[in-house]
């Protein structure tokens, strides 16, 4: 009898591509797939973590509890990033089987298997190698695509290095144009390029993120599909490769940017490779092409040393760049890294506060962003369909409420549309 797994993810874009791939492989040796935690049938649990914060690291401890109060029997698996950091605490809270990030890629080898298997410093040993999905289990319009793996930066808050490795380890370029050309024949809409870090990619085989642009320009161009790009560093901006993208049908009008602060002080501290006139450069090279080009980013507030007005600078500066949506985090103290060994460090109830006044600010933000584009014309590819209305995502990569009449929708299938007013999260539209 078949047996069901649940994949259940934490942290990046590339986790979720990983997951994917891992449930390609599972599904190859007779499993079935779901994603829910909260079926009563599955006889196993997959969970891909994350280290990025200590309270991501809570939440999948709370996890595995509470999946073995319910069922002891059932088998939880806990694969990835938070292996690499405390694999021993993992198995000891109830996991049956632990790997690590090299060993997640060969799931379907260790299915059966418990305890700890982990090689700490896999990317040291030419072990490791890029993993895509096949397809998409959880009936998604769009599939994410891991190009890079890896980073150099060795930013002093984070530990990603220490389980996603020291070097870079790229998708070569013709195996990028493979894939993107498989998932066109499965039917995907949108591709998403993903990485840890995805301006590095190629630097280990002397191949370049814009070469690989023009790349898929050539090769698909003309194609009904959309591709986006996750895990944009600023100081890697430049304007051929903003010219690649807006000379291009297919290539989103919206990046997600790592910028984490915007106080020059703040980022030194941080260890980032670039100062706040880098990322105004950044943003405003797209933004002179298109001003409502979309810019998504990671913020961090609460970090050692920083002030109030280091805090002020950061949320005007997020208002005077018109940042569409912010992932904000309070600062978290990672054992191993520089930052947790740093003196002034911030209070609790100060980081609380600021989180929430950033998220606050944030919303607003969004708001008058999305206030501004009432009565463009866009394009939405549809994810879900009711009697009344379309949902999906535009170019910008805002969510749609969209109305339409005289027509059948149909899913994943791009429309036409023009936006009418904002909602919570998005905005509302109908089918030209």
């Amino acid at each position: 009898m078949s047996k069901n797994v649940s994949m259940i993810t934490f942290g990046c874009k590339l986790n979720q591509a990983e997951t994917q791939a891992m449930a390609d492989k599972l599904n190859c040796i007779g499993y079935n797939i779901t994603f829910d935690e909260k079926n009563g049938k599955n006889d196993i649990y997959v969970i891909n973590t994350c280290t990025v914060t200590s309270e991501a690291e809570r939440k999948i401890r709370q996890l595995i509890r509470r999946i073995k109060r319910k069922n002891n029997y059932v088998k939880v698996i806990a694969v990835g990033c938070y292996v690499h950091t405390d694999a021993e605490k993992l198995k000891d809270i109830g996991a049956d089987l632990v790997l690590g990030n090299l060993e997640k890629k060969f799931i379907d080898k260790y299915i059966n298997d418990s305890g700890v298997i982990l090689n700490k410093s896999y990317w040291l040993k030419n072990q490791d190698k890029i993993i895509t999905p096949e397809k998409s289990f959880d009936d998604r319009t769009r599939i994410f695509i891991p190009i890079e793996e890896g980073c150099l930066n060795a930013c002093s808050y984070c530990r990603i290095i220490f389980s996603r490795g020291t070097s870079i380890r790229s998708l070569p370029i013709n195996k990028v144009l493979k894939a993107i050309s498989n998932y066109i024949d499965l039917g995907y809409k949108e591709l998403v390029l993903t990485g840890i870090n995805l301006n590095q990619f190629g630097f280990d085989n002397a191949e370049t993120l814009t070469e690989l642009l023009e790349k898929i320009e050539e090769n698909f161009g003309e194609d009904d599909i959309r591709i986006r790009l996750t895990s944009m560093y600023p100081e890697y901006v430049d304007k051929k490769m903003v010219e690649i993208i807006f000379n291009s049908k297919i290539f989103e009008k919206h990046v997600h940017l790592s910028i984490q602060h915007f106080s020059n002080k703040i980022l030194n501290l941080m260890g980032r490779k670039y100062d706040k006139n880098k990322i105004i450069e950044a943003i405003e090279l797209f933004r002179e092409r298109d001003k409502f080009f979309s810019i998504t980013s990671d913020i961090i507030v609460g970090f050692p040393y920083e002030e109030d007005e280091d805090f002020q600078e950061l949320l005007n500066s997020i208002k005077d760049m018109k940042i569409l949506k912010v992932h904000g985090f309070r600062f978290s103290a990672r054992p191993g890294t520089k930052a947790s060994k740093m003196e002034n460090q911030v209070l609790g109830n100060i980081k609380k506060d600021r989180i929430e006044t950033l998220n606050l600010n944030s919303k607003n933000i969004s708001e008058d962003y999305r206030k501004e584009l009432i009565g463009k014309e866009v394009t939405i590819l549809s994810e879900k369909i009711d009697d009344n209305y379309i949902y999906g995502y535009d170019e910008y990569y805002i969510h749609h409420k969209c109305d339409f009449k005289n027509i059948n929708p149909v899913k994943n299938k791009f429309y036409r549309v023009k936006i009418q007013d904002i909602s919570d999260e998005g905005v509302s539209s109908y089918v030209l």
